[in-house]
């Protein structure tokens, strides 16, 4: 039987077998350090292996969120609301019609009414139809008016009568818009002078 010197016997180290090269131990990376960064930017630990960064995937989710709030808020501008008969639009601007404004006209009977008249316009009126509607809109204020009789508008009965004709002609010409009344009433403003 042979006997193998010991590596530990200093006498004995250097004659017989090569000793074996020491083998590398990776030490163990200390908890929250972090190794080298590559070429490409990302973490790359000790033992060779890239690590995820964190930073990103929180701004990522941050970017996400803030997105996902400022759709909500802004949903209207996105997302057009449908009224119903149930959900009515509602009230928006008072829109006085400048075009002839004050309305002179001779009634069925030979009189005169002169008065201001202003559309009430829900939120979901489309302006440009509106505007280009317009005169329609005066013609018909026009025809209703002329149609009745001094007696007739001299009542608040055959006033309010006239105001339901009215608005009746002007949603009949402006139609709906997302599913309601662009106009929900008209009005007699300033004065209402028969003679």
């Amino acid at each position: 039987m042979t006997v193998m010197p010991s590596p530990a016997d200093p006498a004995t180290a250097g004659a017989g077998m090569p000793r074996p090269a020491p083998m590398a131990v990776p030490a163990a990376e200390p908890p929250g350090k972090r190794g080298k960064k590559s070429k490409k930017g990302k973490d790359v630990a000790a033992d060779g292996t890239e690590q995820p960064k964190k930073k990103k995937t929180k701004l990522i989710i941050g970017v996400v969120v803030m997105l996902a709030l400022v759709g909500y808020k802004e949903k209207g501008m996105f997302i057009k609301p449908h009224y119903s008969a149930a959900h009515p639009a509602p009230a928006g601007i008072v829109y006085p019609l400048p075009m002839t404004s004050p309305f002179t006209v001779t009634t069925a009977d030979g009189h005169m009414v002169q008065t201001d008249v202003a559309l009430q316009l829900t939120t979901a009126v489309n302006q440009k139809k509106l505007a280009s509607d317009e005169p329609a809109i005066e013609n018909a204020v026009i025809q209703v008016l002329g149609s009745d009789t001094y007696g007739t508008l001299l009542s608040p009965v055959g006033r309010a009568n006239a105001q339901q004709e009215i608005l009746s002609k002007v949603q009949a010409i402006l139609g709906p818009s997302e599913g309601s009344p662009q106009v929900t009433q008209v009005l007699f403003t300033g004065t209402f002078v028969l003679q």
